[in-house]
């Protein structure tokens, strides 16, 4: 087994307040591939969406910066249709992070059209998978590229430890997206601004909005993947900032400050 150092645990958990502590869920994937490039030494990263059997895909983020400005969705759909060798594992419901190298031969990978746009375009010449979990023949996860050394067992091991995270962030995202569309969809402004000067962080934000689905404790846990005593903690500091002192009053007086939909306009 992998000896990790605490500078790599210091990684995951510079990762994870990253992401709770960004307010535009829509860039929250390019903040995480940025912190990847520095746990896994990448040089480039893409996180994709895509369904095997339509052979149809995108990019919900990548890093550094630059490689937005290169026509990514493209690339990925052409990948698809070349049966990336990453893509291809990934496919099956394998979710154990891999080099290319690992599931496919040498060879035939240097004289391949992914090989030469990757290296042409990006200067990669090393690949890995961090597969996340998804439905069906749906893929998701990070591509990480970078030239010179393959990713060590010992890299590979890490992105394997980083998955549960990753799952948890993705969790997350998804569901800050559904409550924040259900709130557009009310006619109310963006409550993020609003959360913001009352000292209200996304993730409590987020939990204040399921709890105002009617969920309990424990059903708000296994939505977010979070545990109950977490949801407590979330829901005691909520009280705190908003001078509650419960479930009830927390819910209406998020409603009249147009933190959460209005009622009738849920899911």
């Amino acid at each position: 087994m992998a000896d990790f150092s605490q500078r790599d645990y210091e990684h995951m958990l510079d990762l994870a307040v990253a992401v709770l502590e960004s307010r535009n869920h829509e860039s929250m994937w390019h903040v995480v591939g940025q912190e990847i490039l520095g746990v896994l030494h990448a040089t480039t990263t893409i996180f994709v969406n895509l369904d095997w059997r339509r052979r149809t895909g995108h990019s919900e983020g990548w890093a550094p910066a630059w490689v937005g400005r290169t026509p990514v969705e493209e690339l990925v759909g052409r990948r698809m249709q070349q049966e990336h060798p990453l893509f291809r594992y990934t496919s099956g419901g394998r979710r154990r992070p891999v080099t290319v190298d690992e599931v496919s031969d040498r060879t035939d990978w240097l004289k391949s059209d992914c090989y030469h746009e990757a290296y042409e375009i990006y200067g990669t010449t090393r690949q890995m998978v961090l597969p996340l979990p998804a439905t069906g023949e749906v893929i998701r996860g990070f591509i990480m590229g970078r030239p010179g050394k393959d990713f060590t067992l010992r890299e590979t091991a890490l992105a394997g430890r980083l998955q549960p995270l990753l799952r948890s962030i993705d969790i997350h995202i998804r569901e800050m997206r559904r409550l924040r569309q259900n709130v557009k969809g009310d006619g109310a402004a963006d409550p993020a601004g609003r959360a913001a000067e009352l000292g209200i962080t996304p993730r409590e934000l987020t939990v204040l909005q399921v709890l105002a689905e009617g969920l309990t404790a424990a059903a708000i846990g296994r939505r977010l993947n979070i545990s109950v005593r977490t949801v407590h903690a979330h829901l005691d500091k909520l009280y705190r900032k908003l001078g509650t002192s419960d479930r009830l009053s927390t819910v209406l007086l998020a409603k009249d400050l147009g933190l959460t939909p209005s009622p009738g306009n849920g899911p």
